[in-house]
């Protein structure tokens, strides 16, 4: 595996990220997990099969007496780039609203196409439900978020109950998609556009644009839901997100939603460093067991 050290982390070297303002927020957010985290005990690169991106971080609170429900948070980066180093700076946040951090990795198009992607994040949750315990982290009791194109894969994880196949059950309560694209579908994308690159480079059949929209299956929701995205964020996880919450409040089925006042598409993740933050007062909330 050919790789690079950034920020102390040696990562497997990737194409650069699909728009500019993504090299910003990578050095970013790298910089940022590299940071000592006191309180934090963090246990990287947890192999659970024998591939490289068979792989996860775990972050848990020091000192954990009891088993403590756990946060899956998968990165972003257009389905084609994005490290699982991107997430680790949300652990002190995530350890403050109760919960141990998890942040794996999976397969990247275009050498690996939809659905391989979700396939790879479903059985990644496999894994965390099996070996979370050895972590402090309570098995039953599991939440799957992401940012960007991560979100868009939460949401197809805790949607697509039909691909659980006893991977994930009953135990994830909730799924927490941060600037997620949750409609694919776009008629006449511009050259060049991101929107193109998904039929041209992400999706495996180009037809299945509407099957790998969670906007799709929002009638099958049955946990909660937080829908967050930026007042300055890209026009397509603005609209859809606008899309799922007029389809769920169409159908009468409840979900958490927030726009952040100011913030672009990565000032969306980046934000989450702050434990103040009302995203993980809505978390804190779930964790407690609260509507």
């Amino acid at each position: 595996m050919d790789t690079i050290s950034l920020h102390g982390f040696t990562l497997e070297r990737q194409p650069a990220p699909p728009v500019k303002a993504a090299e910003a927020y990578s050095d970013t957010a790298l910089r940022l997990s590299a940071q000592p985290m006191p309180g934090i005990v963090s246990h990287r690169d947890i192999a659970w099969g024998p591939e490289p991106w068979q792989r996860f971080d775990v972050f848990a609170p020091e000192g954990v007496t009891q088993a403590l429900p756990v946060l899956v948070f998968l990165h972003g980066g257009g389905w084609v780039v994005g490290w699982k180093e991107w997430g680790g700076f949300m652990a002190p946040a995530v350890a403050a609203a109760g919960a141990i951090l998890v942040c794996p990795t999976y397969r990247l198009a275009p050498a690996h196409r939809f659905p391989v992607n979700l396939e790879d994040c479903l059985d990644a949750l496999a894994a965390v439900k099996e070996r979370i315990g050895d972590f402090g982290g309570d098995a039953h009791h599991i939440y799957v978020g992401g940012h960007s194109a991560g979100g868009h894969l939460a949401a197809m994880v805790g949607l697509r109950r039909d691909l659980w196949r006893g991977r994930i059950g009953k135990e994830l309560r909730g799924i927490l998609p941060v600037s997620g694209i949750l409609d694919l579908v776009q008629a006449n994308p511009a050259p060049e556009s991101l929107e193109a690159a998904v039929y041209s480079t992400v999706l495996a059949n180009p037809a299945d644009d509407v099957a790998a929209s969670p906007v799709t299956y929002a009638a099958d929701l049955r946990m909660k839901l937080l829908l967050a995205w930026g007042e300055h964020d890209s026009q397509r996880v603005k609209a859809s997100n606008a899309k799922m919450a007029a389809a769920l409040s169409s159908m009468g089925i409840s979900f958490d939603s927030m726009r952040l006042a100011g913030l672009d598409h990565f000032d969306t993740h980046l934000v989450l460093q702050n434990a103040g933050h009302p995203w993980y007062s809505v978390l804190s909330r779930w964790i407690a067991g609260q509507t």
